[in-house]
């Protein structure tokens, strides 16, 4: 039995999922290390809020404007100061589809695959040009383009794989019901849901990009928390 586990509940369509991803990606090896298992689970955020009764964040005018500013600070602490909201994020919100794919391509390749495509179409959604992954043209396009890294590598797919993922996403609808139900039963309200198993088995939900000292303490590994320094002497 490993030391631990993270499963990570996340949409596209949510920008603090994106946050969370980016945090946890560069640590999954000293994770490992410490024999901790992360996966990461394509969720459908709006079937979370819609079954839950939650409300979008923009429906209150107080929330959304210091979001707008808080957004920026997580973004530049991942070294992700370039994403940005979409101007008409709600005709693009509704990410069923790409979700559909990312599951057909963690079902069907290797799983850095399936993680450079996640990390790929996140950063094609939230960078200028924002790509609108609904519509699905752009959806094929963006798969055709993606590489190891959003800066570039080695391409994820051929042609072939492409027309294979866009066809074989249609049967992947219960794939995202499921990982969107077990969220809910986790006790979701939104995204990033990171549910956390230590080695005692014992389990807790986090919500959020911002709570990784906290998983970190449950799961009982050696972290570096906010420590708040002396001013420096001036010579």
């Amino acid at each position: 039995m490993g030391a631990g586990r993270i499963d990570c509940y996340l949409d596209i369509a949510s920008f603090f999922s994106y946050i969370a991803f980016s945090d946890l990606l560069p640590n999954l090896d000293t994770l490992a290390a410490h024999g901790i298992e992360v996966e990461f689970h394509p969720t459908f955020i709006g079937g979370i809020v819609s079954i839950t009764g939650n409300q979008p964040p923009w429906n209150n005018a107080r929330k959304g404007r210091y979001l707008t500013q808080d957004s920026r600070r997580a973004a530049r602490r991942v070294s992700q100061g370039g994403i940005a909201f979409p101007k008409d994020f709600m005709a693009m919100a509704t990410t069923v589809s790409p979700l559909r794919a990312l599951h057909y391509i963690k079902r069907n390749f290797p799983a850095p695959t399936f993680l450079s495509a996640m990390y790929y179409l996140n950063h094609r959604f939230w960078t200028p040009p924002h790509a609108n992954l609904t519509v699905d043209a752009v959806l094929e396009a963006v798969l055709l383009d993606a590489t190891e890294t959003p800066g570039g590598g080695p391409r994820l797919f051929t042609r072939e794989d492409v027309a294979r993922i866009m066809e074989g996403r249609e049967g992947m609808k219960e794939a995202l019901k499921a990982t969107t139900a077990r969220a809910i039963e986790l006790g979701a309200f939104g995204a990033p849901w990171l549910w956390v198993v230590n080695d005692k088995g014992e389990g807790a939900p986090f919500f959020g990009s911002d709570r990784f000292n906290h998983i970190y303490e449950h799961l009982g590994v050696p972290y570096q928390d906010v420590a708040l320094l002396p001013p420096s002497s001036k010579l």
